[in-house]
């Protein structure tokens, strides 16, 4: 690369990084967060959840007739914790040149209350990923993908996917699980609407720039990596085009058989594929993303693999991120529906009321 031409990506990237929106400008009443992406909001609060095993409402203020009033400071577990993640920075400055090393889940591991004792008790230590048998791959990664490919319906038969419209259930929000529809169309545009008693939350991409919006009200999408993934129409032809860095990492059990894991890099974001060894198929993705009070792991499990117009795809997918778990149940999937245009646009503004 010339000289010239990287100046002139890297001026660029800072006009970029310059119009990234902050989380003080996008969202009310950022205190100790000042200064973070937006877009990396939502993220360090599932990281907080998670290690302290509660929910938003731990923190935030529940209202009944619409979305928490995520800016009052009405609970004290809320004013308590910009107190701790103030200590964590300051530890982590002061004792580790300003690398992450202690988090939320350092201390909490799960529990609201941080213990100050040894546990009496003698827990089994859970091997985790990678660990527990795992051994060198004898695939490359152009072999295990192209397993995939063929296991799930081979090139042709995707190629003559363009669009999809599936309805569901979602469990783990609530005593009852809620209503799920998506409609995609190629190579990566989705829109995703989820049915609660409260109103409806829908999320959409047009494979240029994302909105997401509760009763009707639209904001811009910040997480785009993650809705990218999601949004493939025809993962086993691009998901893998997203990463960079691919790389086997190794074969490791998965439940009674084993699996061919695969890892790459989605920008800021490590994201390792799992594929069956028996069948071919995607099993597991998870996704390890950094924020700025540590790092939020997501983990995907795909199953009930059935074939739809040639292609395989997965009616079962349990999803586990910021210590909650879900699942998403497909119950019908439908190949080359018809789509309107602005399918993915945002919900348009209602008009005020003309005075008289």
């Amino acid at each position: 690369m010339s000289k010239i031409a990287a100046l002139l990506l890297l001026a660029v990237a800072s006009v970029a990084a310059a119009e990234e929106p902050k989380a003080e400008q996008r969202f009310k009443n950022i205190q100790v967060l000042k200064g973070m992406p937006a877009a990396q909001l939502d993220p360090a609060m599932d990281v907080m959840s998670g290690s302290l095993g509660v929910g938003c409402d731990y923190c935030h203020v529940e209202r009944h007739d619409g979305p928490p009033a995520m800016d009052k400071d009405d609970k004290q577990a809320k004013r308590t914790a910009r107190k701790m993640i103030v200590m964590m920075q300051k530890i982590n400055h002061d004792y580790f040149d300003g690398d992450r090393v202690v988090t939320c889940a350092t201390c909490h591991n799960g529990r609201p209350e941080p213990r100050n004792v040894p546990p009496l008790e003698r827990v089994a230590s859970d091997k985790g990923e990678g660990q527990g048998g795992a051994k060198p791959s004898a695939l490359t990664v152009e072999q295990v993908l192209e397993k995939w490919l063929q296991a799930s319906g081979g090139a042709a038969a995707w190629g003559k996917v363009r669009t999809r419209a599936a309805k569901g259930t979602i469990s783990g929000f609530g005593p009852q699980p809620f209503g799920v529809e998506t409609m995609q169309a190629a190579p990566e545009k989705q829109r995703f609407t989820l049915t609660m008693p409260r109103g409806k939350f829908e999320q959409a991409w047009d494979g240029a720039q994302g909105w997401r919006a509760f009763g009707g009200r639209a904001q811009p999408l910040d997480d785009v990596d993650a809705t990218r993934r999601e949004a493939q129409l025809a993962p086993p032809l691009t998901l893998a085009k997203l990463l960079t860095g691919l790389k086997v990492s190794h074969d490791t059990p998965l439940e009674k058989g084993t699996a061919h894991v695969i890892e790459g890099r989605q920008g800021d974001a490590h994201v390792r594929l799992w594929f069956d060894t028996n069948t071919g198929l995607l099993a597991r993705m998870i996704v390890r993303h950094p924020t700025p009070v540590g790092d939020l792991v997501s983990q995907v499990d795909y199953g009930d693999y059935r074939v739809v117009d040639g292609v395989k795809l997965p009616f079962l997918e349990t999803i586990r991120t910021g210590g909650e778990k879900r699942t998403q149940t497909w119950t019908e999937m439908k190949h080359n529906v018809k789509i309107v245009p602005d399918a993915f646009a945002p919900p348009k503004a209602s008009a005020p009321p003309q005075g008289k």
